[in-house]
């Protein structure tokens, strides 16, 4: 089993490799390592947060809580700049020991969130590494399809299986 800081440093790692701008940030009352970057899809510039930190235990309020810190980051920093033409995804990821299952099936559906406005989205993540699990929807969302497969390539490069990670 790798341990959830090593995780998150294997993370780290697979967001310089794809060109992001990574830094380690404080979100709250959590350390967390941010990456950025900005890319074009669907003729949209989107403004691509990931952010990773590992915790003890995920609970569903916990993971809506951080959820929100994270889109509540990448509206700061880019919000001035969202229109027609750009947009944010943000990527909250949690590793862990231990997650409650009710936190683990909020993940298995496209997240919702309840705001107004447009052009952000966010899927969230849990990593199990006790149990050698990534937690997320692998679906296909409706409202925002056009970066279905953009979110999936994303999480497929940054986050292992923890099983393949710990080798």
């Amino acid at each position: 089993m790798v341990a959830p800081a090593d995780y998150v440093e294997i993370v780290r790692q697979r967001l310089v490799a794809d060109g992001c701008a990574v830094t380690d940030e404080r979100l709250g009352a959590d350390s967390v390592v941010v990456g950025y970057r900005a890319q074009f899809r669907a003729l949209t510039r989107i403004h691509l947060f990931t952010v990773v930190t590992s915790v003890n235990r995920v609970v569903e309020g916990d993971l809506r809580a951080f959820v929100s810190d994270v889109v509540g980051l990448g509206l700061e920093r880019k919000s001035r700049w969202l229109g027609v033409h750009s947009g944010i995804i943000v990527l909250p990821v949690l590793v862990t020991e231990a997650a409650d299952p009710a936190a683990t099936a909020l993940t298995q559906k496209a997240y919702r969130l309840k705001r107004a406005g447009f052009a952000v989205m966010t899927q969230p993540a849990i990593v199990d590494v006790k149990a050698g699990k990534v937690w997320t929807f692998r679906g296909t969302r409706v409202w925002g399809f056009a970066y279905n497969s953009l979110i999936r390539n994303k999480y497929e490069a940054y986050l292992p299986e923890p099983s393949a990670a710990a080798s």
